[in-house]
């Protein structure tokens, strides 16, 4: 499963709303509500992880994380 790291960047910038970083990205606030809550999304194209990469000049790996499932797996 991916994790977001957004809630946390946008502490660092001291971002207090999804509303806020909309407007300073230009990317819409349903789409970064989803990000930020770490909702299922069907696709996130690369633009707006650039634009989110670019704004708080991180790398894809400082806004999202991959966690493996905690289903074991046979031996």
């Amino acid at each position: 499963m991916l994790k977001t790291k957004l809630p946390y960047k946008m502490l660092d910038k001291n971002i207090r709303s999804v509303a806020e970083l909309s407007r300073q990205v230009d990317i819409s606030r349903e789409t970064l509500r989803k990000i930020y809550n770490g909702e299922r999304l069907e696709t996130v194209s690369l633009d707006i992880i650039q634009k989110l990469c670019v704004f708080f000049n991180c790398q894809v790996s400082d806004l999202i994380e991959y966690v493996p499932d905690s289903e074991t797996t046979n031996e």
